[in-house]
């Protein structure tokens, strides 16, 4: 399926688009000829699609680590196989080791509905930090305008056990991704038309119209982050 522009890209977008391929075309180099691994994370939510066009056009051999939790929508794994097909991606399934009977507490809740943060570590935290080795270097289209935690990260860093972390989106926009996605008329994941603005597993996510883009994930609580981009910094 052919991606076609069709309007100019205007500015400040086509500025950010230009920094963040130059950072990526530059830290890339740099870790290719250090015989770096390189890798990407994605959750394949509208917000994904910019990063991950990219990605295919500029840098296709970067492999993207799709975590599937198990609890996903269905409508997000067809939105992966679409973006799959569409872009060319590489994309390699990550999985939890635990089976759904191991998943429960005490009073045989399912995790997720009993501790949220215990359940996003075995079924997202795990299965990445069991791919992951030291010296890798991770890329993930994280935002600075999504959370109070990650508008203070910085485009590159090193976590704990000596992973590189990219962040080229981290200046974009929710008005950026929109006009990179109209531009190149690219797809949108199809349960955004019904009020979800972002979208994990189904019984943590939720339609909302509260402010900023993660408002209906774990609704009720304070809760904004997985664990993905917290843990090991």
């Amino acid at each position: 399926m052919a991606i076609m522009e069709k309007n100019a890209l205007e500015n400040p977008t086509k500025e950010r688009v230009k920094t963040s391929l130059s950072f990526l075309g530059e830290k890339l180099e740099l870790y290719e000829n250090q015989g770096r691994r390189i890798l990407m994370t994605s959750s394949f939510q509208t917000q994904s699609v910019p990063l991950l066009h990219l990605i295919s056009r500029h840098f296709p051999g970067v492999e993207v680590l799709f975590i599937d939790t198990g609890f996903l929508f269905a409508e997000t794994y067809a939105f992966k196989n679409q973006l799959e097909r569409q872009m060319g991606l590489n994309i390699k399934v990550l999985e939890s080791e635990r089976t759904y009977a191991a998943q429960k507490d005490s009073r045989g809740l399912f995790l997720y509905a009993s501790d949220t943060d215990k359940c996003c570590r075995i079924n997202k935290v795990i299965p990445l930090n069991n791919y992951l080795k030291p010296g890798d270097v991770w890329i993930s289209g994280v935002r600075g305008d999504q959370t109070p935690w990650r508008s203070e990260m910085e485009s590159e860093e090193t976590d704990s056990r000596g992973i590189t972390r990219l962040h080229p989106m981290l200046d974009w926009t929710a008005r950026d991704i929109y006009h990179y996605i109209n531009h190149f008329g690219l797809p949108k994941h199809p349960l955004e038309n019904k009020g979800f603005d972002s979208i994990g597993c189904v019984p943590c996510t939720h339609p909302c119209d509260l402010e900023g883009d993660r408002g209906g994930r774990w609704l009720g609580s304070n809760k904004t982050e997985c664990g993905l981009h917290t843990e090991n910094r």
